[in-house]
């Protein structure tokens, strides 16, 4: 989640929160726990009550994998959906109530395995449009059901599908070379505003993470942020204690901290260009109204020592930062 500037190794992972975008700040829960009411098809899951409204063929479904591969193809297809299919079946066939107003929807609940790396449970609803579901959020559903003592819908059970835990360790030791035994794997919310949907991961050794997917037909980055991280930018994770959570830092905190430091002018637009790693500064680009050229401001907050500095954009040049703000 971070990048960094080639002379002034500045990390701009802050960019999102600070424009009021992304990450699980942003993350719609449904309760103030931190997880939605239930996993029906709110979050695109397959509930167990809906797979009680079936009716029809949903107690022996005859294994075909050849024709399993190619419905589910055709469905991953409508849904943008990338996906290599190694393995796919049949899970469910029959009838529910069609959402559009229909009386009855035929649909079928399919499972594939994806080379790339999680799989998916799609379900057809008629005329309706489809809805799929990663199999890391299919687990973390079927782990909330639980834990209310409901019953779980379906999950992940093709061989290359089941160990979903192992799936999320590879991911966390990939991103942040740690280890990860999984003890726990619990739905956290979604981000509407860039498509994602968040786990909350609680480990054996003790850390917690916050696990971001993009959602079933849309693109985006895989995220992992540790339970402190998600602290330091004031999003509390819910079955990890990481301490205290900082408030997040925001533009109108750093107007704020313009302003004790001498900026009296009105600043008519404001660019945050990231964070030091060394001082750990914000690195901010403003222009006032009243003033032609912008200037570069190194703005040290809670409680850093480090000194408050501005230059203006030819002497912010030769350190490495190009100004981009005009009138």
């Amino acid at each position: 989640m971070s990048w960094r500037h080639s002379c002034l190794a500045v990390s701009v992972a802050l960019i999102a929160l600070l424009c009021g975008a992304s990450a699980p700040a942003a993350a719609q829960n449904n309760t103030p726990g931190g997880y939605p009411q239930d996993n029906g098809r709110l979050n695109g899951s397959i509930s167990h009550e809906d797979l009680e409204k079936l009716n029809g063929n949903h107690k022996d479904v005859p294994p075909d994998r050849a024709k399993a591969q190619a419905e589910s193809e055709a469905l991953l297809k409508t849904l943008q959906v990338s996906c290599t299919i190694s393995n796919a079946a049949l899970l469910v066939s029959g009838t529910l109530p069609a959402k559009s107003g229909a009386k009855q929807a035929t649909a079928n609940v399919y499972e594939v395995a994806c080379a790339e790396g999680s799989g998916y449970i799609l379900e057809t609803q008629g005329s309706d449009p489809p809805l799929a579901i990663s199999c890391v959020h299919a687990e973390d559903a079927r782990a909330q059901d639980v834990a209310k003592g409901a019953k779980p819908g379906y999950f992940c059970a093709l061989p290359e599908n089941k160990d979903v835990y192992a799936y999320v360790a590879r991911l966390i030791q990939s991103a942040k070379n740690a280890a990860c035994t999984l003890k726990d794997l619990r739905w956290f919310g979604r981000s509407d505003s860039t498509h994602t949907e968040y786990s909350e991961v609680v480990c054996k050794e003790g850390t917690g993470y916050l696990l971001g997917l993009a959602q079933p037909g849309t693109q985006g980055p895989t995220t992992i942020m540790s339970c402190a991280e998600a602290a330091e930018r004031g999003i509390k994770c819910v079955l990890t204690d990481a301490g205290p959570v900082k408030a997040p830092v925001t533009l109108d905190t750093l107007r704020a901290a313009l302003a004790q430091n001498g900026v009296s002018c009105k600043i008519d637009q404001l660019k945050l260009i990231g964070q030091e790693e060394a001082r750990r500064r914000y690195v901010v680009e403003y222009l006032c109204a009243d003033q032609g050229a912008s200037m570069v401001a190194f703005i040290p907050l809670e409680g850093n020592t480090a000194p408050y500095e501005a230059f203006d954009c030819a002497r912010a040049a030769k350190s490495g930062v190009n100004c981009s703000l005009s009138k």
